[in-house]
């Protein structure tokens, strides 16, 4: 079904939040790991003129032919004022270079009969049916983020394969920590992590967190740079933050970072700072999948301790709702 798009050496992607962010953190965190795909991933969430002009640039001077571009559309209800002016804005420039052929090299992924959907058909453009009622920050292994993935020449199979390995246990231990910290009023959960291309992946769980439980403040540190600049507030202010710590065993060993994250854990320990460590064996697709599979269910875990739904969001829907008026 996709087989004719994984040629494509451009692959734009428009989405925003959970629409994006699942698929960005992955590829993000594969890029430096994966130098046999020979690909460039343009994530569109919300553009600004600058970004515009750049898209232009890349798409009139470096892209030859129309089977090396895909553009992918990603909105489970169709009508994200961004994601649709971006859309727009993002085919005017592929059809200026193309002209109506274009649309043979776009799939848009959303609800049936959705208003992105109903544009897919006037532009007989392909459509790949978002199913069912899971919401953007759970969508992580579902049909929206696999495309994307299978498209840009990583392993799906393998990250699915991840999420199935639930750590059931681990996550109730987790979110029952985090929660009796939080009844001693510490209220920002911090994702530390040791490995920079895993930033996305931190800003990920920062959505899953904030528009499912709202009551918990997320935030992601990257070390070793921010001990050099929060570092002072962490250790010497306000005790009102539990931290997971998140590295890779294989990327780690040896180096600097290692010395930096042994260092930082010691200090917590020594200050009673609450905290635990997440370690990957290695970065790939499967030790990815079965990290976002522990993140959601530790969520899950946490909203119930928290007595708290986490599949609505009614500040998000009133945001989007004044947006669309405007």
């Amino acid at each position: 079904m996709l087989e004719k798009y994984k040629n494509a050496k451009y692959v734009f992607v428009v989405g925003i939040g959970g629409s994006d962010l699942a698929s960005k953190a992955v590829w993000h965190a594969l890029t430096l790991h994966k130098p046999e795909v020979e690909k460039k991933l343009f994530f569109l969430e919300s553009p600004d003129a600058r970004e515009y002009e750049e898209i232009e640039n890349i798409i009139r001077n470096e892209i030859d032919s129309l089977g090396e571009v895909v553009l992918i559309v990603i909105s489970k209800s169709g009508k994200t004022v961004e994601t649709l002016e971006t859309f727009n804005k993002t085919f005017d420039i592929l059809y200026k270079k193309f002209g109506d052929i274009i649309s043979n090299q776009i799939v848009i992924i959303s609800a049936s009969n959705s208003p992105l959907w109903q544009i897919a058909e006037a532009k007989a453009i392909k459509q790949i049916e978002w199913a069912g009622d899971i919401g953007g920050r759970f969508s992580a292994f579902t049909v929206a983020h696999t495309t994307v993935l299978d498209i840009a020449g990583l392993d799906s199979t393998n990250f699915i394969a991840g999420s199935k390995e639930i750590k059931t246990v681990e996550a109730k231990h987790l979110a029952q920590n985090i929660f009796d910290n939080y009844k001693k009023e510490l209220n920002v959960l911090d994702f530390f992590i040791f490995n920079s291309e895993l930033e996305d992946l931190g800003k990920w769980c920062r959505q899953l967190i904030a528009e499912s439980l709202s009551l918990i403040t997320p935030t992601v540190s990257i070390g070793p740079t921010d001990l050099h600049s929060m570092l002072e507030l962490y250790l010497g202010g306000p005790r009102n933050r539990f931290t997971i710590f998140i590295q890779s065993l294989q990327e780690i060993e040896n180096s600097v970072n290692e010395s930096a994250y042994q260092n930082v854990t010691t200090a917590y320990r020594k200050e009673g700072l609450p905290f635990m460590t997440y370690e990957m064996n290695k970065i790939n697709e499967k030790e990815l999948g079965i990290f976002m599979a522990f993140m959601i269910q530790t969520t899950l875990e946490l909203a119930k301790l928290l007595e708290i739904n986490p599949y609505d969001q009614p500040a998000v829907e009133e945001y989007k709702k004044n947006i669309s008026e405007r």
